[in-house]
């Protein structure tokens, strides 16, 4: 009941205000709903012609750089190329031919192999390296942190450079590797490590290690800080030796990234051109001739641009390959990590 001489515009609770009564506020609410949902859903529209504006630029970049010149090679590998094609977009399709040829062209068969064997190589090297070097650098020493930063040398230096600087390093005549060799007595003569067929794919295999060292190391080294110190102190109090805490402990917790590093490595080492153009150029014999270096040589040496590009799409199916293991592992490696936040 209202109290008598009170405000009419007044009600208990105080639910409406002075000279507006409820309908006609619940009125005015409703007539300026559909104004705001339209509002909203104009901005939301803006909103979303604003993201696609920023990510055409990329979009652009990425259809351009990859998309386009990834299927062109795919055409291309299908397809009778010759000098006089070079100038036309298409050429006479020459179905799997291209591929017959790869299967038993014994240069393309030795360039895959060669492939595997210098990917494996290079991984096992920069691997057991790099891995070293980040337990080395995880104890405290002097100098310490002007060791890590000679590490990254290796790494700012282009392919090219490091191709040359090693072909000086091991040439026949006033190499330092030989003269070092001979003075200490290992060897008494210098070795042809160049233009020996048995010894030119180590070179290439020892300055790949080099150039690849650095980044297992920082990438290790890292994954190393992150181990959490009462786990080790644990494991010391229960007796564990240095290698029992390496194995059991340490390891297991960077499993994650010690397979995304390989991994990386992997794709980093599969595709290594320039070293080998400035070591070798792919000779003596062919004896260093890889996938990238051969493809390379059929395409724009011997104009068999067909072929070329069939030898190619071996690297892409490597790449189709290791990209969606690399999306897993980094998924598991997101998981585990939140798992542990927990």
């Amino acid at each position: 009941m209202a109290m008598q001489g009170g405000d009419p515009g007044i009600v208990e609770g105080g639910v409406h205000q002075r000279g507006r009564p409820p309908l006609a506020a619940g009125r005015a609410t409703r007539a300026g709903g559909p104004p705001r949902r339209a509002s909203w859903s104009t901005l939301e529209r803006k909103q979303r012609l604003a993201g696609w504006a920023f990510l055409a630029p990329a979009i652009l970049y990425v259809l351009f750089a990859f998309a386009l010149p990834i299927i062109y090679n795919v055409v291309l590998s299908f397809e009778q190329t010759s000098p006089a094609t070079i100038a036309n977009i298409t050429a006479p399709f020459a179905g799997l031919a291209n591929y017959r040829f790869i299967l038993h062209d014994s240069t393309s068969i030795t360039a895959i192999v060669h492939t595997f064997e210098f990917t494996a190589g290079s991984l096992i090297g920069q691997f057991i390296i790099g891995f070293s070097l980040a337990l080395l650098f995880s104890l405290r020493f002097p100098g310490r942190t002007f060791a890590r930063s000679l590490v990254i040398v290796p790494w700012l230096l282009p392919l090219i450079v490091t191709g040359v600087i090693f072909k000086f390093l091991f040439q026949l005549q006033g190499g330092a590797v030989d003269q070092l060799l001979v003075n200490i007595g290992l060897v008494r003569h210098p070795i042809d490590w160049l233009d020996n067929p048995h010894l030119a794919l180590w070179t290439i295999l020892i300055a790949n290690i080099w150039l690849g060292v650095p980044f297992f190391t920082l990438l290790l080294y890292s994954a190393l800080q992150d181990v959490p110190l009462d786990v080790k102190e644990a494991a010391l109090m229960d007796g564990a030796g240095a290698w029992q805490r390496l194995r059991l402990v340490i390891v297991p917790i960077i499993l994650p990234v010690i397979e995304v590093t390989v991994l990386l490595g992997f794709v980093f080492t599969v595709k290594v051109f320039d070293l080998v153009i400035g070591l070798t150029g792919g000779g003596p014999a062919n004896s260093t001739q890889l996938i990238t270096t051969w493809s390379y040589n059929l395409s724009f040496q011997q104009f068999s641009f067909g072929e070329g590009a069939a030898l190619n799409n071996v690297l892409l199916v490597l790449a189709v390959i290791c990209a969606p293991i690399y999306l897993a592992l980094n998924r598991g490696t997101l998981r585990r990590s939140a798992g542990v936040e927990r």
